[in-house]
């Protein structure tokens, strides 16, 4: 019921943003105030229709839709900070990124893993500002490799951190991270557990960690590939 009714909220909001997305780009306003507000408009239906469609995605999985195959995992993140910096503005998006990780190849749907990154990400752009940038950390972890990516923004509340812990998130708001929900959460749970990957969060003090663990190719992590 709950997967219908995510697959039924996504058909029905598709259209709408559709549309506004095409009233944005006939917008014809002057000056340089009217053109950032179109700018706004359209990244913000950019944004929606992204989730929407991966909403869309959800019902899928059931049926094993999605093939799981080695992925480049760097490769794959650089897309990601491509495509959410043209989305957001370079500045805006501005991040520090670290690389460290042995196996360059890890087994996953690349489709269903950018949106896990993506959503991350969307996250965390929300509390860059001049001084505390967002991280994006690629790394080896007990076997697996490890995407995290850290904001600086409010603390996470303890129950929305049990809650992606036990995989039980559900799409809400966050009060503490305003500008932030679950929804982007939610959708990354569910596609890290169809490639049987673990995802989770780790609080800290000035922010939080958001991290998927995804497992490596068996026969080629034994080269150290």
């Amino acid at each position: 019921m709950e997967v219908d009714g995510a697959a039924v909220v996504a058909q029905e909001l598709r259209r709408p943003l559709l549309e506004l997305r095409q009233l944005a780009f006939g917008f014809d306003g002057n000056g340089g105030s009217d053109e950032k507000i179109r700018a706004e408009m359209i990244a913000v239906t950019d944004k929606a229709i992204r989730q929407v469609n991966d909403l869309s995605k959800i019902k899928k999985l059931s049926a094993n839709f999605y093939e799981l195959k080695p992925v480049a995992v760097r490769a794959l993140c650089d897309d990601v900070i491509r495509e959410v910096s043209n989305l957001f503005g370079a500045k805006k998006c501005e991040m520090i990124v670290r690389y460290s990780n042995r196996s360059r190849l890890v087994v996953a749907n690349p489709e269903l893993l950018k949106s896990v990154v993506y959503n991350f990400l969307l996250d965390a752009t929300h509390y860059n500002d001049t001084d505390m940038k967002t991280e994006l950390r690629v790394k080896e972890a007990c076997g697996k490799v490890e995407i995290n990516v850290r904001d600086f923004g409010p603390a996470l509340p303890v129950d929305v951190w049990r809650e992606v812990k036990e995989n039980l998130i559900s799409p809400r708001e966050i009060a503490m991270r305003p500008g932030s929900s679950a929804l982007g959460l939610y959708i990354a749970s569910k596609f890290s557990k169809y490639m049987n990957a673990e995802v989770g969060a780790v609080r800290h003090r000035d922010g939080v960690s958001f991290y998927v663990k995804i497992p490596v190719p068996r026969q080629l992590s034994m080269w150290g590939v």
